[in-house]
C-alpha cells in the first residue's frame, strides 16, 4: 500500500465526515458523558459532528487523508461559540454539552494566535496504523510554518501518548467532567 496523501478538506465531504467523526467517537469519554446511551448517541452524532464540521469549515479548516479515512478539524484558539447550532439535540444533552463547554473554557489558554484541533478522528477499521500521527503532522507542518503555537485536550490516555510524540506537552492540570474521565490540556509551539 502506498503512503497515504493529505489534504484540506472539501464542503462537499461533510456527509464523509461526520461518518468518519461518528464511528471513530462512538465510545469517547466525553461523549459517552454527553450522550450516556449508546442509541442515543448513534441518532444524535450526526447532528452534532455536522454543526462542529461547518464550523471549521466556516472559520477553520478541516485536514483529510486523501481516501476521507482520518480528518482532523482545527479552529482558531479561543472559538467557543458553538452552542446554538446544537439547538436539534434533547434538552439535557444541550445541557450536559453546555456543561463541557464551560469546563473546557475554564482551562483556554491566555495566549493570542494559536490554533485548537478540536477532533482529530481515524475509522475504527484503519485507526492504529500511523494515519493520524501523519495526518496531524501534516497540519502541524503548516502551523509550523505561519509559526503558530496549537492546543487540544486529550480525552484519552492513548490520544494524550500520541500527541506527546508529536511534540504536544501538558498545560496545565488535567481537569474532568463529573463522573467523567481526565482531561488534559496540551500545548505545543511552532518548531
Amino acid at each position: 500500500m502506498s503512503e497515504p496523501g493529505f489534504r484540506p478538506a472539501e464542503p462537499s465531504e461533510v456527509d464523509t465526515l461526520v461518518e468518519v467523526l461518528t464511528a471513530a467517537f462512538h465510545d469517547d469519554p466525553v461523549d459517552r458523558w454527553i450522550f450516556p446511551d449508546p442509541g442515543r448517541r448513534r441518532r444524535a452524532h450526526p447532528t452534532f459532528y455536522a454543526v462542529l464540521a461547518e464550523a471549521a469549515f466556516a472559520g477553520g479548516r478541516i485536514d483529510v487523508s486523501d481516501d476521507l479515512a482520518a480528518l482532523v478539524l482545527w479552529l482558531p484558539g479561543g472559538d467557543e461559540g458553538l452552542l446554538d447550532g446544537f439547538a436539534a439535540l434533547e434538552e439535557s444533552e444541550q445541557d450536559r454539552l453546555e456543561a463541557v463547554f464551560a469546563l473546557l473554557g475554564e482551562h483556554i489558554p491566555a495566549r493570542p494566535g494559536y490554533w485548537q484541533a478540536q477532533f482529530a478522528a481515524v475509522r475504527p477499521d484503519r485507526q492504529r496504523q500511523g494515519l493520524g500521527g501523519g495526518l496531524f503532522r501534516y497540519g502541524l507542518d503548516r502551523h509550523d510554518a505561519a509559526g503558530s503555537p496549537t492546543y487540544l485536550v486529550a480525552s484519552s490516555p492513548g490520544s494524550a501518548r500520541l500527541y506527546r510524540r508529536l511534540g504536544y506537552r501538558e498545560l496545565g492540570a488535567a481537569f474532568r467532567l463529573p463522573g467523567g474521565s481526565p482531561l488534559r490540556p496540551m500545548w505545543r509551539d511552532p518548531s
